[in-house]
């Protein structure tokens, strides 16, 4: 049975704290496609939740995350800082190997929150490593609820569908299977849940909400959804009937209808936290933010009119569904068109906590004044990604004004994203001047990441399909003998 936590009845509601530093709720979906919620253009998945937390609040039309893949541009999110200059550049492929994932001593964001006086919690996805150190209660959170690895089976693993395929396995797991088969969690304890695995999560969001309503909060709800495997309940599927769904290049119908049946269950969820939050009479004091932690997929999503999907750093791989809600500070229906990057999240919650975002080194702006309509001018001049596998792996992005340079293993690329957003018209030979200029600032910002955390050729994968953690007891994962034995790596 999933856990549970008796509700709190409206007539028995306690008054929410009152202070100047509001709550912070922020919601991350997983590989979700630019153009697939309704707020965005889309006609074939029913998103009203997420649409009217967007016309409730802001939304950017030129909304970044900090990578183009799911670990990197999660560390860049939870640290408040690009994640090259600490050598976060791929994800970690050996979610049991403690050489993988975040470095020791590293510090989140939600470490500065705590710095503030905030509780902090999270629920879902973490892939950031699964030794003591990386693990979400070691990096800032006071209460996790979720998985550790990259994603996790949508059932339970001893659910029929899967006639016991995942309960013991004679040949070396897959990279995805290692990741989607390690225990659901609260603070680092097994939990057994029985039911479709975003419900579950925001099962578990709404008892954070609950228990943490008279005190600060920072919450981060890392959904899962709609990242493959591909699996939702079946009455879900059955509102989107293949032959209904919107012809997408390269995106067969089936897997479009089992991937907005995902995207659906996502919406309810947030549906049913924000029905918590106004009953517990918290929505004027939360700042509810919601994104994907970078494209979709080719085969499921839909990024267009943008170039490109996860994994490269066309818009499509870098440019995401980003919006802002906080009534009574953001006008209702705003609409944003200065580039803004998920950094600039973190960056905004310690400002509006009552910390020194200059002090804490984050690398985003707070950007209350330019949501709030206080001031309108842009946050950024320039931004910068580097999407190689090291300093060395010349490929990146230089965003600066309307243009944007695309490093490519050393060569460049130019567009005028003003007059191309879908990245049509390479203007290097054009503008060669600019192009080198840019080409020159990039190179110059990119001596100052550093190497690597791991060597990411996923050598020795075949030693860490298991290990003897106590919570890995009762998973095909667990060995008694099995210790894993790198050491962790301190930061600088």
């Amino acid at each position: 049975m999933a856990m549970s936590m008796c509700v709190v009845q409206a007539a028995d509601v306690i008054q929410p704290h009152e202070t100047d530093q509001p709550n912070v709720v922020v919601i991350m979906a997983d590989d979700l496609g630019y153009a697939d919620v309704g707020f965005q253009g889309c006609r074939d998945i029913r998103t009203p939740n997420i649409d009217q937390l967007a016309s409730s609040g802001a939304r950017f039309t030129q909304g970044y995350v900090t990578g183009c893949m799911c670990g990197p541009s999660r560390a860049g999110f939870l640290t408040g800082r690009i994640q090259s200059t600490f050598g976060y550049y791929v994800n970690a492929s050996q979610p049991l190997n403690p050489a993988q994932g975040f470095p020791a001593d590293t510090k989140t964001v939600a470490h500065w929150m705590q710095d503030q006086g905030y509780v902090t919690g999270g629920v879902g996805k973490w892939h950031m490593g699964t030794a003591d150190h990386q693990r979400p209660n070691a990096m800032g959170y006071s209460d996790w609820y979720g998985f550790y690895g990259g994603g996790l089976m949508y059932f339970p693993l001893d659910h029929p569908s899967y006639d016991g395929r995942y309960l013991t396995k004679t040949k070396p797991w897959s990279v995805r299977d290692m990741h989607h088969t390690l225990p659901m969690l609260h603070n680092g304890k097994p939990v057994k849940w029985d039911q479709y695995l975003t419900r579950e999560l925001t099962d578990g969001g709404i008892r954070f909400i609950e228990k943490n309503r008279e005190q600060p909060f920072f919450l981060f709800v890392s959904y899962n959804a709609p990242h493959e495997y591909l699996e939702a309940p079946a009455e879900t599927i059955a509102k989107y009937p293949p032959e209904s769904m919107t012809e997408v290049p390269g995106v067969p119908a089936k897997n479009r209808s089992v991937y907005a049946a995902m995207v659906d269950e996502m919406d309810q969820g947030i549906g049913r936290l924000l029905e918590t939050l106004d009953r517990l009479e918290l929505s004027d004091n939360t700042v509810v933010w919601f994104l994907s932690d970078h494209g979709g997929m080719k085969r499921t999503s839909d990024n267009r009119p943008l170039r490109g999907a996860k994994g490269n750093a066309y818009e499509g791989g870098l440019r995401v569904p980003f919006v802002v809600s906080w009534p009574n500070r953001i006008q209702p229906g705003t609409v944003l068109d200065h580039p803004v990057t998920s950094l600039d999240i973190g960056a905004t919650s310690l400002a509006l906590a009552g910390g020194d975002v200059a002090q804490a080194e984050l690398h985003g702006r707070d950007i209350t004044a330019y949501i709030t309509a206080q001031n309108s001018d842009a946050p950024h001049q320039e931004l910068y990604w580097h999407v190689g596998k090291s300093p060395k792996d010349f490929s990146g992005v230089l965003r600066e004004g309307d243009y944007k340079l695309l490093v490519k293993r050393g060569s460049a690329q130019l567009y005028n994203l003003r007059s191309d957003p879908t990245e049509s018209n390479d203007l290097a030979k054009e503008q060669p001047q600019r192009a080198e200029h840019m080409l020159a600032k990039w190179k110059a910002w990119n001596t100052s990441n550093q190497p690597p955390l791991w060597n990411p050729g996923g050598k020795g994968a075949n030693n860490y399909q298991y290990a003897n953690y106590e919570w890995l007891r009762g998973t095909p994962h667990y060995k008694a003998n099995a210790e894993p034995t790198p050491k962790p790596r301190a930061t600088n």
